[in-house]
């Protein structure tokens, strides 16, 4: 199939141009007649005011349109349509597994042996037709000590695909449309390889491509079943088959993940379900399920230009850590991994008090796990900032660039680190109390001047 032959998920014939879609929305809240033209301006593929330079990919004009004509999807055709005038933004190669260098071969300086060991073994292992398996994705992969050596692995056969860019979850977050179904091809090549029925997923995102976009929009569909981590250990909580044996007895609040809002938000109670029975209680933000913010992720994808998109993350970051504060909850609970990344490089930089788990981590805590909190994620945050800036550094002398490649070559060399002396130095450089202080000081202040101009 050509990308030429994808089913376009915005329904024209149903939109009556009424607007509440851009009006509603809790980022643009445009005036409702500019919301029409607005509206209007992308249908007619002319020059967008407002939405592709703003928007956060957080699905919610889905939700508020009446007519069920999903604009976001619009959205996404417009923007793939820039890609394939401008390209992508050079740090943009910063999420590509394929191009040189990227996060996860960045990281891969910094990792601990344990860590290493975890992940040889879940990228390396081939999948039998019998296994039921746990797909740990790309972004749980900068955290493996969410779930390694956890005993909540010993029901899966954990495998790590990086070159399965979660299904292409975050390109189609961003647009990158035509690069999604090239990535649906290549998963259908891998899960008819392996022959297995169940593949559980850690992330909402992840399901809802594999059993909703790929098929329905980009025409390849992989007869398997898709299980959603959560459900899982709902399930399995309810149960007893996993045991609460130290109820946790603190007040938490829960950031909904922009994928959470598909499926008329099919996603959001079941972590709410599992955090009550792990003995917490739940103090609700201000935009919550449908009209939850990003962690800040989308306003990378909606760039404008190349240096600004960390700038931009972080300030989106800043208005959930802002609503989390206000709840007064002690922590802040992400069931979405690629979200916790960015949320964490965000609380350092910013100085949130505010506690930062995955759900997972919580669920390991209710069981009796040993956590090595909050240490080792301040760490791994930091890791993520100096390679954010080693990443920004080197993009400022490159120009924008085409996703060529899909999967890996033989040797992986996308993914196995090289020296990296500058990304070294800056880490090292964040070891000085004094040096944080100074950068945190100096990003914030960037950003604030990006926001005015």
């Amino acid at each position: 199939m050509t990308a030429s032959n994808r089913i376009s998920a915005f329904k024209e014939e149903l939109c009556d141009l009424c607007g509440l879609c851009f009006h509603l929305c809790p980022v643009l809240h445009l005036p409702l007649e500019e919301s029409k033209k607005e509206i209007e301006r992308l249908i007619k593929r002319q020059n967008s005011k407002h939405v592709l330079s703003r928007c956060n990919t957080c699905f919610s004009c889905n939700l508020y349109c009446p007519q069920k004509a999903n604009p976001y999807q619009l959205i996404l055709e417009n923007w793939n349509a820039l890609y394939k005038k401008r390209g992508a933004p050079p740090l943009y190669r910063f999420v590509c597994p394929t191009e040189e260098p990227n996060i996860w071969q960045l990281l891969n300086v910094f990792l601990s042996d344990k860590e290493r060991e975890w992940i040889y073994n879940w990228m390396n292992y081939s999948p039998k037709p019998e296994d039921n398996i746990l797909v740990i994705g790309n972004y749980t992969h900068l955290f493996p000590f969410i779930l390694g050596g956890s005993k909540l692995l010993d029901y899966f056969k954990p495998v790590d695909l990086i070159d399965q860019w979660e299904g292409g979850a975050y390109l189609y977050q961003g647009g990158y449309l035509d690069i999604v179904q090239k990535i649906a091809e290549k998963c259908k090549i891998d899960f008819d390889k392996w022959d297995i029925k169940n593949i559980t997923h850690t992330l909402d995102a992840v399901q809802y491509i594999f059993s909703e976009v790929h098929p329905k929009e980009m025409g390849v569909k992989h007869n398997r079943n898709f299980i959603n981590f959560n459900e899982w250990l709902l399930n399995s909580l309810k149960s007893t088959k996993i045991e609460i044996k130290n109820p946790l007895n603190i007040s938490v609040t829960i950031h909904d993940n922009c994928y959470s809002k598909t499926l008329n938000g099919i996603y959001w109670e079941p972590p709410r379900k599992i955090l009550e029975l792990c003995g917490c209680e739940i103090k609700e933000m201000k935009h919550i399920k449908k009209d939850s913010l990003c962690c800040g992720f989308g306003a990378g994808a909606s760039w404008v230009r190349n240096i600004s998109i960390p700038f931009d993350i972080i300030s989106e970051g800043y208005k959930k850590f802002k609503e989390a504060e206000d709840t007064g909850a002690k922590a802040l609970i992400s069931y979405c991994s690629g979200c916790l990344y960015l949320l964490w490089a965000t609380k350092e930089l910013i100085g949130s008090n505010i506690d930062l788990y995955h759900i997972i981590e919580v669920v390991r805590m209710a069981i009796g796990e040993q956590l090595q909190y909050p240490e080792i994620h301040i760490k791994r945050a930091w890791d993520i900032i100096a390679i954010i800036t080693y990443q920004l550094i080197i993009s400022m002398l490159q120009n924008n660039f085409y996703i060529k490649r899909i999967g890996f070559d033989e040797n992986r060399s996308s993914y196995k680190p090289k020296r990296y002396i500058l990304l070294k130095l800056i880490r090292t450089s964040f070891r000085s109390q004094f040096i944080k202080s100074i950068f945190r000081k100096l990003f914030l202040l960037q950003m604030k001047i990006l926001k005015t101009r």
